[in-house]
């Protein structure tokens, strides 16, 4: 009869400790996990009356008290830009002006610029400046102060002299149907609700040399909700709709579909 030899209790410890070891070198999931690659933040400038660096209704407690909610939009730009607010894009005369510190910049409904902002704004994108400029005809979102308040955020958006310079206004058409609707730029989709449409302005007879020479090379994107142009050594991504800034909350991909859109802007 075979006879099975017994281990002594001495090696059959060092055979289990040996398999032990065995199984977490080779076991799926148990080596240590790969350390994360920090991001590069960029500097990014921002200029908007929506709340979306500060929650709606702040004041001045609140935007010190460092356990405050801070809205969505802004968690998710920080994730890959160090934001900068700004009031102004020129500043006071005989001072530098803010945007200068930045090559990127976002304008989202802002409550208007000055013949100085828009002066300042025409130059700094020459020179190579990143604009992302996003200018709602109608806003849709809801805010908890009147229409006539102050603080509520610019309900119509003006189309600012720049962007006529550079050859583009918008056209709205206030028949369109007014549910959340996802929308085409170009390399990715937004939500929209009641948005504008982007139009290239034609070339007028009698046009002068200097005003021929201001506008940028644009093009339309996707649905027509967007453009994007170069102007001088910069561009420029004007976007006829707001509706993914004024979310309360991030719904669905709205995350990354407003960091994939800022990137399309920014980045390529």
């Amino acid at each position: 009869m075979l006879q099975l030899r017994q281990i002594p209790k001495a090696g059959l410890v060092g055979v289990v400790a040996g398999l032990i070891a065995l199984a977490v070198v080779f076991w799926p999931g148990t080596s240590d996990p790969e350390p994360e690659v920090p991001v590069e933040r960029h500097k990014l400038a921002l200029m908007t009356s929506l709340p979306i660096y500060w929650p709606e209704g702040s004041d001045m407690a609140s935007l010190v008290d460092k356990h405050s909610e801070t809205p969505w939009v802004r968690k998710t730009l920080e994730r890959r830009y160090e934001i900068t607010p700004l009031d102004s894009l020129t500043g006071n005369e005989g001072e530098p002006a803010p945007i200068k510190q930045f090559e990127r910049l976002v304008i989202a409904q802002p409550r208007g610029l000055s013949p100085a902002d828009n002066e300042g704004l025409d130059a700094w994108v020459r020179e190579g400046g990143k604009l992302l400029y996003v200018l709602d005809p109608m806003l849709t979102g809801h805010y908890s102060v009147a229409l006539s308040d102050p603080s509520h955020p610019t309900a119509a958006g003006l189309i600012p002299p720049v962007i006529l310079r550079w050859g583009m206004t918008l056209r709205f058409d206030d028949f369109q149907p007014i549910e959340l609707r996802e929308a085409d730029y170009g390399k990715g989709t937004v939500p929209v609700q009641v948005a504008g449409e982007v139009i290239l302005l034609e070339e007028f007879e009698g046009l002068g040399k200097d005003q021929s020479a201001a506008r940028g090379n644009c093009t339309i994107l996707g649905d027509g909700i967007a453009a994007q142009c170069s102007v001088g050594a910069g561009q420029v991504f004007l976007l006829a709709d707001a509706a993914i800034l004024e979310m309360p909350d991030a719904q669905g991909p709205a995350e990354e579909q407003l960091l994939s859109l800022l990137e399309h802007a920014f980045e390529e």
